[in-house]
């Protein structure tokens, strides 16, 4: 987006699709199976590139197949592989969209996994909220503050 007043088609051009979000319980193995997914096809240009807050890591595009995904850390904490932490995304994604096969796993693998009405339910499940897409969360959000300020945090970093 461009320096300025920003407008809700601005919203609309950078939020697409008609997501909402969803929250999910993952463990530290599977989120990092899904760092892995997300820079597997970084050369390709691949719009699965995962975008993160509250988490930073860094890879390696010219290591393994597997081991791309070097340090992982949650809140500023070294990510555990069998805690689980829960993670907030979109409904496609959660539902293995764009191969995010650990967030499909995950939510399926639910004892009580079912689609009702195009909504997922399911133990593994935090939060649904199907009647707000994401791209009304992100208005809400501009609408409230007076100024957006953007910075460069370093969440995401390539390392050789």
């Amino acid at each position: 987006m461009k320096k300025g007043k920003i407008k809700v088609s601005d919203v609309y051009a950078v939020v697409p699709f008609d997501n909402y979000i969803v929250a999910i319980k993952l463990t530290g193995k599977q989120i990092r199976e899904t760092l892995e997914h997300g820079v597997s096809a970084i050369d390709e240009g691949a719009g699965r590139f995962p975008q993160v807050s509250g988490l930073a890591f860094t890879y390696n595009r010219i290591a393994p197949a597997g081991s791309r995904v070097k340090d992982v850390l949650i809140g500023g904490h070294p990510l555990v592989t069998d805690k689980e932490y829960t993670v907030a995304t979109n409904d496609f994604l959660a539902a293995g969209g764009d191969g995010y096969k650990a967030f499909g796993d995950a939510v399926k693998s639910s004892k009580d996994y079912a689609v009702i009405g195009g909504a997922m339910k399911g133990d593994k499940l935090v939060y649904i909220n199907a009647g707000k897409w994401i791209r009304d969360v992100v208005i809400e959000y501009i609408k409230s503050r007076k100024e957006i300020s953007i910075r460069v945090e370093g969440r995401i970093r390539e390392v050789k």
